[in-house]
């Protein structure tokens, strides 16, 4: 037998038995429709990662357009909660650690129930349990979300799974169907405070010492397959610095320590450590940068909904998914590999070919192309020719030219 032929048993039986203990959770479907224009109290779910919640903000919005009179609640991850802050959609942001044992969990879940949650919103469209067992414990008279090995027994409504080439914007606003409610814009956002762009600008002149514009890099990723080489993150730091025209500062989170100083042991002097667990801190910062160059990781979607433009590497992602939303932005991806596209977080072949023939060069012209797109008088200095093309305001277009 298979492996794949094993997980689609092993689903099914899952799906068996949760049908079969799940009639605590069930509902009468046309009770909980009757009630659609009496919501008042609303619980979104997103406990996972920072680019997740972040590209989950337009749904939020639409929830509190189609609802204005609601109150919108979001159970978020802790790494990526701080990032509602401020946020004029969002009424109260609850945080669940996902880390934590089952006791703390069902406190915590309890809690909600209490609540009294007239419609819970479950986004996920894979095989993720946890998040439809919460919606299934809220007590939510009206819990809809997507079917898959199961999750379906914790909802009362469930929509037609998404294709799995579509934007994860869409997918996410593609669970609100039942609700009605169309979608108001289709770009993330996050919402900084004056006091906090402030702060940042004093600090990058601080660090920076003249009027030079700062390039931003953050190695960060979740998974070895999303990252791009640490040296040549570093060559790509010294030719920018080469220029004269630009500055560079290396941004890490928790657990990016290591990476940010290998590539600081390998580059030349000038450039600028910043690795924080403020997440609000580093998007501030972040919001005062010219450029971002990441992998496609979290910070690539915290900088899109800042508006900076990014050039990004993508590896085994499935490109459609992922693409960074908005104006300016560049996507590397060798799209002729037979492996590309793998989706997996180690790569089978244990070569990392997909990040590795992404080349400095090739990151240093794009570069040089945003960077021209701005106007900026020093991108003659880096420019060579172009490798890539940048993306539209839908971000579909992808440069995948090797040198």
């Amino acid at each position: 037998m298979t492996k794949r032929a094993v997980l689609i048993a092993a689903l099914a039986l899952r799906k068996a038995a949760l049908q079969l203990v799940s009639s605590p959770f069930r509902a009468p479907d046309g009770h909980a429709a009757s009630k659609l224009g009496e919501i008042r109290r609303i619980l979104f779910i997103r406990i996972d990662r920072v680019g997740d919640l972040v590209l989950s903000t337009p749904a939020i919005r639409a929830l509190k357009y189609g609802f204005p009179s609601s109150e919108l609640t979001v159970l978020a991850g802790p790494a990526a909660a701080p990032l509602l802050e401020h946020n004029p959609h969002v009424d109260r942001v609850i945080v669940y650690d996902r880390s934590r044992g089952f006791i703390e969990k069902t406190a915590r879940v309890n809690a909600l129930k209490r609540m009294r949650f007239d419609l819970a919103v479950d986004p996920y469209d894979d095989r993720e349990l946890e998040t439809a067992w919460i919606a299934g414990m809220s007590g939510a008279s009206l819990r809809i979300g997507y079917p898959c090995g199961g999750r379906e027994a914790f909802l009362t409504r469930v929509v037609k799974r998404p294709e799995p080439d579509q934007h994860i914007i869409e997918t996410v606003l593609g669970v609100l169907k039942p609700l009605g409610v169309p979608a108001v814009s289709f770009r993330p956002e996050i919402f900084l405070t004056d006091s906090e762009v402030e702060c940042a600008r004093g600090w990058l002149g601080q660090v920076g010492g003249d009027a030079l514009p700062f390039v931003a890099i953050h190695p960060g990723a979740f998974y070895e397959t999303q990252r791009w080489p640490a040296e040549y993150y570093a060559t790509l730091a010294d030719r920018i610095l080469e220029t004269g025209r630009l500055k560079v500062i290396l941004f890490g989170g928790p657990g990016d320590e290591a990476i940010v100083d290998r590539i600081l042991s390998l580059t030349k002097t000038g450039v600028v450590r910043c690795v924080t667990a403020d997440i609000r801190m580093f998007a501030a910062r972040l919001s005062q940068c010219r450029l971002l160059v990441c992998n496609n990781s979290g910070p690539l979607h915290v900088g899109a909904a800042l508006g900076v433009p990014t050039v990004s590497f993508m590896g085994p992602t499935v490109k459609q998914r992922w693409y960074p939303r908005g104006d300016l932005h560049v996507v590397l991806r060798i799209d002729e590999l037979n492996c590309i596209g793998c989706n997996r977080g180690v790569c089978p072949a244990g070569t990392l070919e997909c990040m590795r023939r992404i080349t400095p060069r090739m990151a240093a012209e794009a570069v040089s192309g945003v960077v021209h797109e701005l106007h900026n008088p020093g991108a003659s200095a880096l420019l060579t020719h172009s490798a890539v093309r940048v993306g539209d305001s839908a971000g579909n277009r992808v440069g995948t030219k090797e040198t």
